[in-house]
């Protein structure tokens, strides 16, 4: 079953490039991790920042979440985005 983990930004436009950089960090380190099927960053018409992970369970996902959050954790997203972070995780069908 894969699993995905997705993460849509808003960000504000002096901070988008902030966004971008902390999105391809995200990348490099879950590209490290077992179990990692797919990352890539989706920018959309609208100026969004979509994430996506795609894991070959949800416990591979739940595995690599510490050294995610340790490249990512920290970032100021609360002052980068427009809006909170949207998150959506679960079974692809």
């Amino acid at each position: 079953m894969t699993y995905a983990v997705v993460s849509v930004h808003t960000p504000k436009p002096e901070h988008r490039e902030a966004v971008i950089d902390s999105m391809q960090r995200y990348g490099a380190v879950a590209r490290q991790q077992a179990g990692l099927e797919f990352v890539g960053v989706v920018d959309d018409e609208d100026g969004r920042l979509v994430g996506v992970a795609l894991w070959e369970s949800a416990e591979a996902a739940a595995a690599a979440r510490p050294a995610l959050m340790a490249e990512v954790g920290d970032d100021p997203f609360a002052t980068w985005d427009e809006v909170p972070i949207d998150g959506l995780r679960g079974p692809v069908r």
